[in-house]
């Protein structure tokens, strides 16, 4: 786990979103083919998340790994915003350049250049002007699925944001920060709504006709080392960027919340615990204790999260074989006598009784 960087705030709240503003990710799912229970239940969270109350809010690292699952079942890393697709793996090509790069100014340069072509145009740029340097977005001839104007275009671009500035800070090792000045965007909503740029603690200029994190200077000299990011180290750059978001402002929770920790590690594919502890930033022994404090050994934190799943895949008619081999069973075999000793029951038998 990176050390602690002055742009890290351990004891700030972490940075939220209005569930009301991402809830048209409902929509985008049902227009992709996509059901929520599953993506949601992947992702670590409440199935009822995107149907709470308007007043209620989500962790932005949540927001990121509704996308990574989004992405994932729906074999497009735009999450479905943009008429282009860009097929599941496109951020590997970013990954795989920015393993070779030494300085900020490389990664700024690859990180515009690799989404450019990816997307097909000069939609990233980077603006050396005076003492400051700029990471720019100019989104206004993107194909978005949506108006251009739309509140959840507005919304996604400022997570993009979120996103760049998160990739570009987990290259940089050891005490240093990144030497963020501004936030430029185009939208104009009450920043009383959300947190997520906030959270930031730096000037947001809303009403710009583009996005951008604008850097100072120095940003240049910085050196990198892409072997010891979390980011690229990730399975997704999205789900990279949320375990970042979480480890930034670690949030303040009950011992029993370690939990709900422990489930998204897992729904999101890793099921050992030595490898769940990395990803949480702490040692088996530590996982083991704190998961003693809530009163759940690992195995069956597991076990509930994996039924969990199976369940919700099985009720969306999901062959039986390809379940046991999103769960990680050798054959569906070994599922089937998992999901007995679960349930009682075969999964044939639980999908009859659902029908």
């Amino acid at each position: 786990m990176p050390a602690a960087r002055p742009d890290h705030v351990p004891d700030a709240a972490p940075a939220l979103l209005r569930v009301a503003a991402i809830r048209p990710l409902l929509a985008i799912m049902a227009a992709s083919g996509l059901t929520p229970d599953p993506i949601l239940r992947r992702a670590g969270l409440p199935a009822d998340l995107l149907d709470q109350h308007e007043g209620a809010m989500v962790r932005l690292s949540d927001y990121f790994r509704i996308c990574e699952q989004m992405a994932l079942q729906g074999n497009d890393e735009s999450c479905h915003v943009s008429l282009r697709p860009l097929m599941v793996g496109t951020s590997e090509l970013v990954q795989s350049r920015l393993r070779g790069c030494t300085s900020m100014a490389g990664v700024m340069e690859v990180v515009a250049n690799s989404y450019n072509i990816i997307h097909g145009n000069r939609y990233n740029q980077i603006q050396r002007r005076g003492s400051t340097i700029t990471y720019a977005i100019d989104d206004t001839n993107f194909p978005y699925a949506l108006d251009h104007d739309d509140a959840f275009i507005i919304l996604s671009l400022e997570c993009l944001l979120i996103y760049v500035h998160v990739l570009l800070l987990s290259l940089v090792p050891g005490e240093q920060s990144l030497p963020l000045r501004l936030i430029r965007t185009r939208g104009t909503a009450d920043p009383a709504k959300a947190s997520h740029l906030d959270f930031w603690k730096v000037p947001i200029r809303r009403g710009s006709p583009i996005f951008a994190l604008e850097y100072d200077g120095t940003v240049d000299e910085i050196g990198v080392m892409p072997t010891s990011s979390p980011v690229l180290a990730a399975r997704t750059i999205y789900g990279g960027v949320a375990d970042m978001l979480d480890r930034i402002a670690p949030p303040r929770r009950s011992p029993a919340a370690i939990v709900e920790r422990v489930e998204r590690e897992i729904a999101a594919g890793r099921q050992d615990q030595a490898e769940v502890a990395a990803a949480l930033g702490m040692s088996v022994a530590s996982l083991r204790r704190r998961l003693a404090d809530a009163g759940l050994p690992f195995r069956d934190v597991r076990a509930n999260m994996l039924n969990s799943i199976a369940c919700a895949a099985l009720d969306n008619g999901q062959p039986i074989a390809d379940i046991a081999d999103m769960l990680g069973f050798s054959d569906g075999r070994s599922f089937a006598r998992a999901f007995r000793q679960w349930n009682g029951i075969a999964p044939g038998a639980w999908r009859q009784i659902a029908d």
